[in-house]
């Protein structure tokens, strides 16, 4: 994990698959009570379209983020957690 200029940079793909989730929505659920307008940009070894589908069916987060998600030509995925404006 480190900050980057707009935000924050979470690389999982070392940890366990149990807790990679958990520590993502952890970081999301303090962005919204801190009201942090900064993204934060996950890296992972796996598409990670469900973990944007499951931030916008938690109550918690519904509607209150943008999810892009991408491959890198090395085979990584990239997704990008913007909070909405």
């Amino acid at each position: 994990m480190r900050a980057a200029p707009t935000g924050l940079v979470l690389d999982i793909r070392g940890l366990t698959p149990a807790m990679r989730r958990p520590i993502v929505f952890a970081v999301v659920d303090k962005m919204l009570e801190l009201d942090c307008m900064d993204s934060i940009v996950v890296i992972c070894d796996h598409d990670p379209s469900g973990l944007g589908y499951q931030l916008d069916l938690r109550r918690e987060s519904r509607g209150k983020f943008e999810f892009d998600c991408d491959q890198r030509l090395d085979g990584a995925w990239v997704a990008l957690i913007r909070r909405k404006i």
